[in-house]
């Protein structure tokens, strides 16, 4: 029952009967709280801020797994990070990608039952000797024909890993819209258009949209007007309680006088800039970021628009007020450390 529908009966009952609510009433809704997974991948920042701020993650989910052409799987989690998670009650939930965002890996694999049970069976008795809290697929790259096969494989997966108490999850590209001419050519069939989010939020306990950077901006990754198209569209076809929103916690810089994206990076560049450039801070509200803009070697002009606590509450502040069910970040090791300000409960 949604949120919305349970407030409704609620006053309902209020106007009726008064004040005096039965005490099983008062109860019965569990309090609300939010899933925050931070995404890992290998370095000593990333991994120096997972230790400073376990805290306020929920789940880890390091970017670990492949399942390649014939089925079997390859990759392992630092044993370090694994005790470090499991001392400070962090559930692990270790990402597995198709061979690497490998189309060819995919078509090897998609639709070959013995191929995909031997893939499933893999990570079963992987979570089982690691002690996972269980696994999201992210597989990229795919092609939008593929649409059935993936879904049909993530359906026998969310049976096999809830037989064996596991959980399932699946990042999803983002989406606007179901219309293939919404996006820059070949976007669609390449890339976006192999997304089932209905289907696959049947299948999964929840689905981490990839709302981390908008593919036509000419800004910041995520400017706040597209983040909220793409709520819209996924709240349309996700239950909410089935929704983890990206944000990310990396910026975009751009050269001013090509207005071509020339890096991407996270806290520790930013310092770097602040250091030695000098740079002119200010607020871009057309995008809801801060932007730097600065000379940099030889005098060229640069802009980087990038994320902090400012801009990502308002994005929090979506999935809060529709009980959705939490964030993912990309990625541990960029953010800033006022981030956690925003997200610390």
């Amino acid at each position: 029952m949604s949120m919305t529908r349970s407030f409704f009966i609620l006053t309902l009952i209020l106007s009726v009967f008064g004040t005096a609510v039965p005490a099983y009433a008062a109860t019965a809704a569990a309090p609300y709280h939010y899933q925050r997974l931070f995404y890992y991948t290998e370095g000593d920042l990333a991994k120096a801020s997972f230790k400073a701020h376990a805290s306020s993650i929920d789940i880890f989910a390091p970017q670990t797994y492949k399942i390649v052409e014939d089925g079997t799987i390859n990759g392992t989690v630092d044993q370090e990070l694994l005790d470090f998670a499991k001392a400070h009650k962090v559930k692990l939930m270790p990402l597995v990608t198709n061979g690497g965002f490998s189309r060819a890996a995919s078509k090897a694999f998609l639709g070959d039952t013995a191929k995909e049970n031997i893939a499933i069976n893999a990570l079963i008795a992987e979570a089982r000797d690691h002690g996972y809290w269980g696994y999201q697929f992210d597989f990229e790259q795919m092609d939008a024909s593929d649409k059935d096969l993936y879904t049909n494989f993530v359906r026998l997966a969310y049976a096999a890993f809830k037989a064996h108490g596991l959980s399932l999850s699946v990042a999803v590209i983002a989406k606007t819209s179901d219309n293939p001419n919404d996006y820059a050519a070949g976007l669609w069939e390449n890339l976006i258009g192999v997304y089932d989010y209905t289907a696959l939020a049947q299948n999964a306990d929840f689905l981490s949209i990839m709302s981390y950077d908008d593919p036509t901006s000419k800004q910041g990754p995520a400017p706040w007007p597209w983040y909220q198209k793409v709520f819209t569209y996924t709240l349309a076809t996700v239950p909410n309680n089935k929704i983890s929103m990206g944000i990310p916690v990396y910026y975009w810089q751009w050269q001013d006088s090509t207005g071509k994206l020339v890096g991407i990076g996270g806290n520790e560049g930013i310092d770097n800039v602040i250091a030695n450039y000098s740079p002119k801070v200010s607020w871009d509200a057309s995008v809801g970021e801060p932007m730097l803009s600065y000379n940099g070697l030889g005098g060229v002009k640069y802009t980087l628009w990038y994320e902090n606590a400012q801009s990502i509450a308002p994005k929090v502040g979506l999935v809060t007020a529709n009980h959705l069910y939490g964030v993912s970040f990309w990625t541990l090791g960029l953010e800033l450390p006022s981030v956690y300000s925003v997200i610390k409960e």
